[in-house]
Parts: C-alpha cells; sequence; structure tokens
C-alpha cells in the first residue's frame, strides 16, 4: 500500500512539472498617455496622442512586439500603401523609473506562446493592415494578436477599433480581466515633471 501511495505521488508530482514546464510567462506592456506638467512645458516634449496616447506592447521570451506609425499618420487606413506597421524589439523603450506605465503578466501555454511567435514573425514581415486614425492602432493591433492566439475572445474588426480606439479604453478592460483571474499586475508612477493619464473616469 505504501509503494502504492508513493507511485501515485511521484507520477502527480511529474504531472505537475510537466505542466509547469509548459507554461510561459506572457507580459503585456501599458505606457500612460501624458502632457508636460505646469512649469515643465519647456523642457518636457509634446507626445504623440497626449493625455489620450501612450502605448502598448506585447513581451514573449525576450520579443516585444510593436504595432507603430512610420512617418505621417493616415487618417483613414490605406492597406495597400501602408505607413505603420509591426516591429520586433527586445524591450520596451520606456523607463519605468521616470514613465507612468503598467505590466500585466500571465502563463500562457506552450501552444499558445508557439502561435503568438509565428504571428510576430508574419505580422513583423507583412503587416496585415495600416496605421490609422480611424483604423487600427497599437491597442487594437495588441487585441488582434492576442485574440488570434486564443488569449481574448475575437472581435469584428470594426469592434476591435471602436472598443480599443486607444490605449486606455483597453488597459481597463485587460485590468479588470487579470484581476478577475488572479494574473500580476504591476504599476509605476512616472515623473511629476508630466501630467499622466489616469485610469478613472468614462474616457
Amino acid at each position: 500500500m505504501i509503494r502504492l501511495y508513493l507511485f501515485t505521488a511521484i507520477v502527480l508530482t511529474g504531472l505537475w512539472a510537466a505542466g509547469q514546464d509548459s507554461m510561459v510567462l506572457l507580459r503585456i506592456n501599458f505606457l500612460y498617455g501624458s502632457k508636460p506638467a505646469k512649469g515643465y512645458k519647456q523642457s518636457e516634449e509634446k507626445r504623440f496622442g497626449g493625455i489620450k496616447g501612450g502605448h502598448v506592447n506585447i513581451k514573449l521570451n525576450g520579443r516585444v512586439l510593436d504595432f507603430v506609425p512610420n512617418g505621417r499618420c493616415h487618417l483613414f487606413s490605406q492597406n495597400k500603401n501602408p505607413n505603420g506597421g509591426f516591429y520586433i524589439n527586445s524591450r520596451a523603450w520606456w523607463d519605468t523609473l521616470t514613465e507612468k506605465s503598467a505590466y500585466i503578466e500571465l502563463p500562457v501555454t506552450a501552444k499558445q506562446a508557439d502561435s503568438l511567435h509565428k504571428i510576430f514573425d508574419q505580422f513583423a514581415a507583412s503587416t496585415p493592415y495600416d496605421y490609422a486614425v480611424f483604423g487600427h492602432r497599437c491597442a487594437s493591433a495588441t487585441y488582434h494578436v492576442l485574440s488570434r492566439a486564443g488569449i481574448l475572445k475575437r472581435k469584428s474588426t470594426f469592434g476591435n477599433v471602436l472598443g480599443n480606439f486607444y490605449p486606455k479604453l483597453l488597459r481597463r478592460k485587460l485590468f479588470k480581466w487579470a484581476a478577475k483571474y488572479g494574473y500580476l499586475i504591476r504599476k509605476f508612477t512616472g515623473s511629476t515633471k508630466r501630467k499622466w493619464e489616469k485610469d478613472t473616469g468614462i474616457f
């Protein structure tokens, strides 16, 4: 009987360890929108989108996928002549010591991680859509990538673009989603030289 218990314990431990080894940590990074604070308008730069700007990207196994404009941003999507696209970098470009930012960290399966890496490579090689004011930008593009990998629910293009029109809209939804499932959320306050976007308010 003791041998049976030991054998069962060893098998269960092995299955648990195998399950742990198959999980990979995914990070969703957020940079908050901002503008120069009072008294710092000469020393602090204006940024794309201002207080409703900011950025979102995805980090997996040391690879960061960004969706950004390249030059003048189109008003409407011109998919045959895109002026932006996906780029793979080694890290998020902002400094958490000076920039108000946050990230969500969650485990994904090896299958989901493999799917994400394939999407990273595919989209970086040839962007599926343009970067446009009334079209895909970083928030909706991030949602699209995560939904393609089965991490978030799929939405229509219109529903995704409208529902994630700028980073705050996606960020607040994903904070609630992460809290519901117990995923790690970490936030950084940012420099007082800038007026930072808040997570409160309707928009």
